[in-house]
């Protein structure tokens, strides 16, 4: 990986370089990202950046890049230059359809269009550099490689490329844990103390909510009929033999012996297997590296780098992305507040999603796919993450693709996960969406293990069909 590092790092250097020619220009510089963990990460990171440079800057959340484009089409961009986050690889031809000569930055993480590049674009992207975008580093690692190319000063925002990569998923390997330039990420914020890792169990709050509250609080991995039931936690808890209080105050997931932690562990593989579940690959998603940023209160849910994710989810997948950027971009006090209030709320409305999949007609069975139709009773903006849950829980057969759906309007938005077994045998996610997307009159991308797409509802059933038949011939059935 060393070449292929060294390759991103020259290409990070040449795109701080071309920011900091705008900045010095005295640019107005317009920050558009996409509205999940990552984009909203990277886009703090670069607001804290631009803000330390003492730039001239605006920042824009878009669900969709239509969104984007629409806002153009009104004439609300003014822009000297625009900085795409978390999106912009596969729409290059649309946005110089869009802005012309322009001068525009794109940095993306996702599998990236064949364009050949204006000379006034820079582009981003670790595939370029024989990285993969899936797992070696995300958008919010990007954006901290070029803010820190701006100013080593930057190295505070470390802990935010690493909430970002964990938002994105990019820890689902067997151990659970961060590697390739994500690695070294962590490494830079260990070494400045910003960041802590430690092996453990994986349970959301483990240094301030109750045992069994951490337990019902764990959304990665989705724990069916444990997640979002304090009252089943603490039950387990009990009945495993765990004590959940010590004299008055009540004890957390750090206050566990080894031999309690084991308990636990075994109990709750337990119960998912009583359920039916798959609990082997639950499991797997367990135990792994915990990160601890440092500099977060303990009793906050900043403390933990995937809770943390969690939190800006929560504000993207709600309409309220600018307060997950300004938290990622260092602001805390009331907004703070706002934003764990949103969380709480997000994790409920999720839970309820959760339950939709026990509808009679909720999921629908082909050859290769296992569709989740969430019709309009899932706000598409939560397609994505709920995806991601599904696929977290063990409740799809690892021979199949999970793909998610909801409407909104007259279009659909689409998600679609696939674990690494099947990516391992040949399939790319990103690449199918985006031909069969395009295909029907929408768009579509991603990358190879996970991918989404936008349509017009009357194209889903052949959208679906093609899709079932693309997967099956990259297995080579």
């Amino acid at each position: 990986m060393s070449d292929a590092y060294e390759r991103l790092l020259s290409s990070v250097a040449s795109t701080a370089e071309f920011i900091e020619e705008r900045i010095k220009e005295d640019n107005l510089l317009l920050l558009v990202c996409h509205n999940d963990a990552d984009a909203l990460s990277a886009c703090g990171i670069m607001v804290g950046s631009l803000w330390r440079s003492d730039a001239r800057f605006l920042a824009r959340s878009v669900n969709r890049v239509d969104e984007f484009f629409q806002q153009l089409d009104e004439g609300s961009a003014e822009a000297d230059c625009i900085i795409f986050l978390d999106l912009g690889s596969g729409y290059v031809k649309e946005i110089y359809n869009k802005v012309g000569e322009k001068k525009v930055v794109i940095i993306d993480h996702h599998q990236p269009q064949s364009f050949d590049i204006p000379k006034c674009y820079v582009h981003l992207n670790p595939h370029f550099e024989g990285l993969e975008g899936a797992t070696h580093i995300s958008a919010s690692g990007l954006a901290y490689l070029v803010s820190k190319a701006l100013s080593e000063d930057n190295y505070v925002y470390s802990p935010i490329a690493v909430v970002g990569a964990l938002g994105d998923l990019q820890d689902k390997d067997s151990q659970r844990r961060l590697g390739s330039v994500n690695a070294k990420i962590v490494e830079e914020g260990v070494e400045k103390g910003l960041i802590q890792v430690t092996e453990d169990l994986i349970l959301f709050g483990r240094s301030f909510r109750p045992i069994h509250a951490a337990l019902a609080s764990t959304s990665s991995p989705f724990l069916p009929g444990l997640t979002g039931r304090e009252d089943v936690c603490y039950s387990l808890v009990t009945s495993l033999g765990i004590k959940v209080k010590d004299g008055d105050r009540w004890r957390v997931l750090a206050d566990l012996t080894e031999e309690e932690k084991s308990k636990l562990y075994n109990g709750i593989i337990s119960f998912l297997t009583s359920k039916g579940l798959p609990a082997s690959n639950i499991a797997k998603e367990l135990i792994g590296a915990v990160y601890e940023l440092t500099e977060e209160d303990r009793w906050t849910y900043l403390r933990d780098a995937r809770e943390f994710a969690w939190l800006l989810n929560a504000c993207g997948k709600t309409g309220n992305a600018w307060v997950g950027i300004a938290i990622a971009a260092g602001v805390r006090g009331n907004l703070l507040e706002e934003a764990q209030k949103l969380l709480e709320d997000y994790r409920t409305q999720m839970a309820k999603n959760m339950e939709l999949l026990t509808r009679p007609e909720a999921i629908t069975s082909m050859e290769y796919t296992l569709v989740f139709n969430g019709g309009d009773l899932i706000d598409e903006r939560q397609v994505s993450s709920l995806a991601s849950l599904i696929s977290s829980s063990g409740m799809i057969p690892q021979d199949k693709v999970l793909i998610a759906w909801a409407r909104h309007g007259d279009r659909v938005k689409v998600s679609a996960r696939a674990n690494r077994s099947l990516v391992e045998r040949g399939i790319n996610l990103g690449g199918i969406l985006s031909d069969v997307a395009n295909a029907v009159g929408g768009r579509g991308g991603g990358h190879n293990v996970a991918a989404g797409a936008d349509l017009p509802a009357t194209a889903l059933e052949q959208f679906l069909k093609e899709v079932d038949k693309r997967i099956g011939s990259q297995l080579g059935s």
